[in-house]
């Protein structure tokens, strides 16, 4: 299943394939045009993830995402990950690590958690964490403040939390890294391009950010972090 799950500034898509049949049905070679930047989701736990990590970065692959919730990356799963993310750091591959809150695993696992396990194992290409951690945005601060190769996106988060004390602890986040390091996205299909502006425009009245921040978050920090890692 193809999903183009984040919109991170206006000339670029970045579209995240996270189905366990990506890999099988070879999605990861299609050909969407320079536009759309393709990762993809393996599973850490495959005997053959090694393998499948140099056939898609050999097709040109630059992102791997992980979902502890969806793949079931549990507390005793994060050595091994961090194993799987040395590799991917050997390939100059860049991580999105999604900072999603809930399910059954609720207690079992967590993005932001797996995200310090993984850059205190020695990570220092970029690492996206997705949805800024919901609940977890001020351990996302901490994070930010030890490794600079961190980032995070607000996709998602800003909608779903709406009129909880988590708005506000997002955007100390952001006031605090000078409205730098943080993408906006949609994460589409889940929630529309059209609600996530509505909804970003929203948090910038409440908290009256100006226009240069609002520009750093749309597109300018994006389009410095594609200019530096993504750009063939």
């Amino acid at each position: 299943m193809l999903m183009i799950v984040k919109i991170y500034f206006d000339d670029f898509l970045i579209s995240y394939l996270i189905d366990e049949k990506d890999y099988r049905e070879e999605n990861y070679r299609l050909d969407f045009g320079k536009d759309i930047v393709l990762s993809i989701a393996l599973d850490p736990k495959a005997e053959d993830v090694e393998k499948q990590l140099q056939e898609v970065s050999k097709a040109g692959i630059k992102m791997i995402k992980l979902l502890p919730y969806e793949q079931r990356l549990l507390y005793s799963d994060f050595d091994r990950v961090c194993r799987y993310t040395k590799k991917v750091q050997e390939l100059g591959m860049i991580l999105t690590i999604c900072g999603s809150y809930g399910s059954k695993d609720v207690y079992n696992t967590n993005g932001v958690e797996l995200a310090a396990k993984v850059l205190q194992s020695g990570f220092t290409n970029p690492l996206i964490i997705a949805h800024g951690g919901m609940v977890k945005q001020l351990d996302t601060h901490s994070l930010l403040c030890e490794y600079e190769n961190l980032y995070f996106d607000i996709s998602f988060t800003i909608k779903y939390w709406w009129d909880s004390h988590i708005i506000e602890d997002l955007h100390f986040v952001m006031d605090r890294c000078n409205y730098e390091r943080v993408f906006f996205g949609s994460d589409y299909p889940y929630h529309s391009f059209e609600d996530a502006i509505l909804y970003f425009n929203l948090f910038c009245e409440k908290y009256k950010i100006c226009k240069s921040q609002k520009e750093k978050i749309l597109s300018r920090n994006f389009e410095v972090f594609y200019e530096k890692y993504l750009k063939n």
